[in-house]
């Protein structure tokens, strides 16, 4: 009997090196049911993938609006939001937030994807094999299996491959036009998306109300309805909650923190985070490094 074996050499391609370079790390995955206002990932400042399971929304991109249904993976960039179609309507979503470690590289991952996905958004095959792979990654994140964290980084990177390779084959639109929203939830999710951009700015109520085109009061009458916060108190605990998600990344420092939320010296933003955390930053990420050495390590 002839033996027969087929063997192929694997070799990098471009978009495995670039993959490699841009150090993708997933932080979290999970499962949710709710209304954007209500949504928690509206308001953390990474990026990321959304698989629409049921519901109608919009993806509030660069200002501009376009709508997304069930069956779709979704690209998100930290200023891009996702939003019902209705005041009311729930969407259900699996979701994955990531970062991009190599920070020198974060913009031209944004860029290469932009282009790649220009409208966010990617439709998923007939046997959803992207629904599949989301299903996956949250099993994965809340079995807390040995290795778990190794398999939930490779399945990642697949989903972000297939989503190209969809892109590529022509399943990400190209032609959606823009939509017009007047709703509180469109409201809100601009101001949020607003303050994204310009965090590192010394932003004010009265800058944000214009850029909305509303009256301070109204501002004030909106957050306090959406978020149960004043503009303020939102603004500053969005940046804190955007310093601890950096702050478990050792490749940001305490500087590299201040600079990009806006404060005015990495002494400002400890005594800030301080004051309000309870810890310092170093004492933060030391505690995340040990609980991580704990989870590694059991005895």
């Amino acid at each position: 009997m002839e033996n027969t074996i087929f063997q192929y050499d694997i070799h990098p391609d471009e978009l495995g090196r670039r993959l490699y370079q841009y150090r993708i790390k997933a932080f979290h995955a999970g499962y949710l049911k709710a209304a954007a206002e209500e949504n928690p990932q509206s308001y953390i400042h990474l990026f990321r993938i959304d698989y629409i399971v049921r519901g109608r929304g919009f993806i509030l991109a660069d200002q501009q609006v376009y709508p997304v249904e069930a069956g779709s993976a979704v690209f998100l960039p930290p200023s891009a939001l996702l939003i019902p179609t209705e005041e009311q309507e729930e969407l259900e979503v699996y979701f994955v937030n990531f970062e991009i470690s190599n920070l020198p590289m974060r913009q031209e991952f944004l860029r290469r994807m932009s282009s790649l996905i220009p409208q966010f958004q990617v439709r998923d095959t007939e046997d959803q094999a992207m629904k599949f792979m989301l299903e996956n990654i949250f099993a994965e994140a809340s079995n807390h299996q040995p290795g778990g964290c190794l398999i939930i980084q490779n399945l990642f990177s697949s989903l972000l491959i297939f989503m190209v390779r969809q892109a590529q084959k022509g399943l990400a639109p190209h032609s959606l036009a823009p939509v017009p929203v007047k709703n509180t939830n469109y409201l809100i999710s601009r101001a949020v998306s607003y303050i994204q951009l310009h965090l590192q700015e010394n932003l004010s109520v009265k800058g944000l109300a214009q850029h909305l085109g509303i009256s301070e009061i109204y501002l004030y009458k909106l957050f306090k309805a959406h978020t149960g916060q004043s503009v303020q108190l939102f603004i500053l605990n969005y940046r804190l909650q955007i310093a601890k998600d950096y702050l478990s990344n050792p490749d940001y420092t305490v500087k590299m923190i201040a600079d990009e939320l806006g404060f005015a010296s990495p002494h400002h933003f400890s005594s800030i985070f301080r004051k309000h955390v309870g810890i310092s930053p170093t004492g933060y990420r030391r505690q995340l490094q040990e609980q991580n050495e704990m989870l590694l390590n059991p005895e």
